[in-house]
């Protein structure tokens, strides 16, 4: 017979311990912590089979396993029956540090970024000390140089050879831009035969020739802008013989001036690139009853941090600042500030990765131009001509001061001709006198400040060097002191616009 409280009191499943190993059959029992100190009832931590509580976990969807037609309060499908013991819980799988414990990207990040700051820093480091021990100057020192750089993952097998092509690719940029520049001759052109561009021949040898290409040795060729422009059937050819002020022109790719040059002699080399040019005259000169024509040519370099420059330079027997109206040498230097831009617009195509992107193409619109503009100057150029010789006939001849200015001259005023083998001696009041290197006077003109730095960035005329500014100075003293100090015939001003 059942009492009341053993009919209402569930039955409660005690678990069943493990049998003990024969490890732990030597050693004595811990003995189950009492129910004052863990805070439960007493009896719950028998009944729970342990003295720290287990937590079942609900997971989403569990409800509902033992189907809809259970009975209320059965034991859901998969729990043990009451009064039989728990099942064991499995044991996780051991798994590698690696795997069980993921790395955190933010330090990684962080390290990656460290080292490759550190590598950015040692780059720059060894270009700035090239760039120094090249010669290279602090002023045209770049802003960055930008070279492909192959990184090894295998540093002590790869990396000395992996640094070393990183320098010479340094090395072979400033030799480029290096060479560029000493190609770059005021009124020459560059000779690939003799890898130079001050012999003689290779400037023309009357003020009427331009350059007419390349022979197959890389030797320039030079030809009469007149004989040219009969062979090419020009439309304003009978006007210019006649006597009229116009300026013929015409344009030539670089193609063209390379067809007769061999592979062997520099026709795909980047010393001296010609891109277009294009051939004008006939120009009235200063103190000279003789016209002039020139080849003005677009020539492709490239900058120490890699990107395609565009140039003008001026292929010609005399200057241009000795052209009578100085507009022509204004138009010249306009045209290179476009042509800045250009080269911006160039190394942007370039960057684009654009297929099939021919650079004379790119500049022939440019060649064009300029052709149209000198050309537009010949409308205006009899009575900017006329209104040079008005100016030449009023103003003052300065050949009676030449000894007196070369006397009280500087040391920065003495200037040497490297074209002519002259001294030029700058005096005041913008009088210009040109002397031999024997103190003999040639010549003597009137020229604005801005005329004469303009041939001094052209690189016409250098400081002179102390041996030469001393020897120029004893040869005027001897002249002075054995009265041969007399002036040649007088000369017009000769001061431009």
């Amino acid at each position: 017979m059942q009492t009341p409280e053993s009919a209402e009191t569930p039955p409660v499943a005690v678990p069943v311990p493990a049998p003990a190993s024969a490890g732990d059959a030597a050693g004595p029992v811990a003995p189950l912590p009492d129910a004052g100190l863990t805070g439960l009832p007493p009896g719950a931590a028998e009944a729970d089979g342990g003295p720290r509580r287990r937590r079942r976990r609900r997971r989403k969807g569990r409800r509902g396993e033992a189907g809809e037609g259970a009975a209320p309060g059965s034991a859901p499908a998969g729990a043990p029956a009451p009064g039989s013991a728990a099942p064991a819980r499995p044991r996780p799988e051991r798994r590698f540090r690696d795997e069980r414990r993921e790395p955190r990207h933010r330090d990684a990040r962080h390290g990656s970024e460290h080292h490759a700051i550190t590598a950015v820093r040692a780059l720059a480091a060894m270009v700035e000390g090239l760039l120094r021990v090249e010669g290279v100057d602090p002023l045209d020192m770049p802003r960055s140089v930008e070279i492909p750089v192959r990184i090894p993952l295998d540093v002590r097998r790869d990396g000395v050879r992996a640094a070393s092509d990183a320098m010479q690719q340094i090395l072979k940029r400033i030799q480029e831009v290096r060479s560029h520049e000493r190609a770059l001759v005021p009124g020459a052109v560059y000779c690939y035969f003799q890898d130079t561009a001050q012999a003689q021949h290779c400037r023309p040898e009357q003020p009427r020739e331009v350059f007419d290409g390349y022979a197959s040795t890389g030797r320039p060729v030079f030809t009469d802008f007149v004989t040219m422009a009969i062979e090419r059937k020009d439309p304003l050819l009978d006007r210019l013989l006649a006597g009229d002020d116009v300026i013929l022109t015409h344009v030539t790719m670089g193609r063209v001036l390379r067809t007769q040059q061999l592979q062997e002699f520099g026709k795909t080399s980047p010393v001296y690139r010609i891109l277009g040019q294009v051939d004008a005259g006939l120009f009235p000169l200063l103190n000279d009853e003789r016209k002039a024509a020139f080849s003005f040519q677009l020539l492709r370099g490239t900058t120490l941090e890699g990107k395609p420059r565009l140039r003008l330079h001026t292929v010609g027997a005399v200057d241009l600042l000795d052209v009578a109206d100085p507009e022509v040498a204004n138009l010249v230097y306009r045209f290179q500030r476009r042509l800045d831009a250009e080269s911006l617009r160039l190394a942007g195509l370039h960057k684009s990765g654009t297929e099939a992107l021919d650079e004379e193409e790119f500049v022939l619109p440019l060649l064009k131009d300029l052709a149209q503009a000198l050309s537009g100057y010949s409308r205006r150029a009899g009575r900017r001509t006329q209104h040079a010789v008005e100016r030449s006939d009023q103003g003052v001849r300065p050949t009676a001061k030449a000894y007196e200015d070369a006397e009280q001259a500087g040391d920065l005023d003495l200037l040497q001709d490297d074209v002519e083998g002259t001294v030029v001696v700058v005096g005041p009041k913008g009088r210009v006198h040109v002397f031999t290197t024997d103190a003999k006077h040639v010549t003597s003109l009137n020229m604005q400040g801005s005329a004469v730095a303009k041939r001094r960035q052209q690189g016409r005329w250098r400081p002179a060097e102390p041996e030469e500014r001393g020897e120029f100075r004893l040869q005027l003293k001897r002249r002075r002191s054995a009265g041969e100090d007399t002036v040649a015939e007088a000369t017009p001003d000769a001061s431009a616009e």
